[in-house]
């Protein structure tokens, strides 16, 4: 697949171009564990990883950023987040399809990922789409909250 499959859905790949939105994207959606302009710059053009964004028109939505390994037919959803003006409107649950579909098609099995073991919006769109928990990090994130470690297998 592609990244020409997301034409018209308003998923695109993120480009360097992108990085002052996803950093204010990060500021008004976490107020610790923030991805900066040096990290999302590293991401963007070198890392193993792939990041779309969620736009209507100019306007940066959302992310969603998957980190990979050569070593394992997997993807991380190493971080996803949906500006607060856009909540509900279901810019996480595309990005999500638009991740695991990216993943489906370049042989990756399974997604993993963490999430703060006290969201409740993120735990319940992870598990609606069939996500289960297999693990928990202690202490995980700046304030101490737990992570839950979730996964889904990908239908090949």
């Amino acid at each position: 697949m592609s990244t020409n499959a997301f034409a018209n859905s308003g998923i695109r790949p993120a480009t360097p171009g992108d990085i002052a939105a996803l950093v204010a994207i990060e500021n008004a959606s976490f107020p610790g564990d923030r991805l900066d302009r040096r990290r999302f710059r590293y991401l963007l053009r070198e890392a193993n990883s792939v990041t779309f964004v969620d736009v209507d028109g100019e306007a940066v939505r959302g992310y969603i950023l998957l980190l990979l390994r050569t070593d394992w037919r997997g993807a991380r959803v190493y971080s996803i987040a949906t500006h607060p003006a856009h909540l509900g409107c279901g810019v996480a649950a595309r990005l999500l399809t638009a991740a695991e579909r990216w993943a489906t098609a370049h042989g990756c099995v399974q997604v993993r990922l963490e999430v703060r073991a006290d969201n409740a919006a993120s735990l319940a769109l992870f598990r609606k789409r069939g996500y289960v928990a297999f693990g928990s990090h202690r202490a995980y994130y700046h304030d101490g909250m737990d992570a839950l470690r979730l996964r889904r297998t990908l239908a090949l």
